[in-house]
């Protein structure tokens, strides 16, 4: 095993962890805490040191995850919480622009199911608050390690 992979791997693990102790925040507290999003993206500088992604694509990673989930804050009149948008823009400066994208579908489609399944079988309603954190976390753990064969699959569908 080369030591890029090892890096690659250690970043990766590390990411992973952080992101699953947000996940289960959310989860207990419904809230995520601006410090603990701060570490993660401060730490998006091992990505960059390791060549994994350039600047150009981690600011566009930060600004496209942050900015949908801000737009979308701002037409739901709040129903998306501000820390789900700092989390996206963190994940988005460890990922880059592509595997961001993928990140973010993986979330809104398993977050779209789990919540159609809660409103069938547990009666929730439209108006009932389900974190959206744990989803993101999702996307974005399977997107660092599977996203770049996702994007290749749909790059070959064009």
């Amino acid at each position: 095993m080369m030591r890029e992979d090892l890096l690659f791997g250690a970043a990766g693990l590390w990411f992973v962890w952080r992101l699953w102790n947000l996940a289960l925040l959310d989860l207990r507290c419904g809230l995520l805490y601006d410090r603990l999003i701060l570490i993660v993206a401060l730490s998006a500088v091992y990505p960059w040191l390791l060549g994994i992604n350039s600047l150009d694509d981690i600011l566009a990673g930060g600004l496209a995850g942050s900015g949908l989930l801000w737009g979308l804050r701002w037409g739901s009149h709040g129903g998306m919480g501000l820390g789900d948008v700092k989390l996206a823009g963190a994940m988005g400066l460890w990922l880059g622009l592509k595997l961001m994208a993928v990140a973010l579908v993986l979330a809104f489609l398993l977050g779209g199911i789990v919540a159609a399944g809660l409103m069938v079988w547990r009666g929730y309603s439209c108006t009932s608050k389900i974190p959206f954190g744990p989803f993101l976390v999702f996307g974005g753990c399977f997107s660092y390690w599977c996203g770049m064969e996702c994007w290749q699959w749909y790059e070959r569908l064009l």
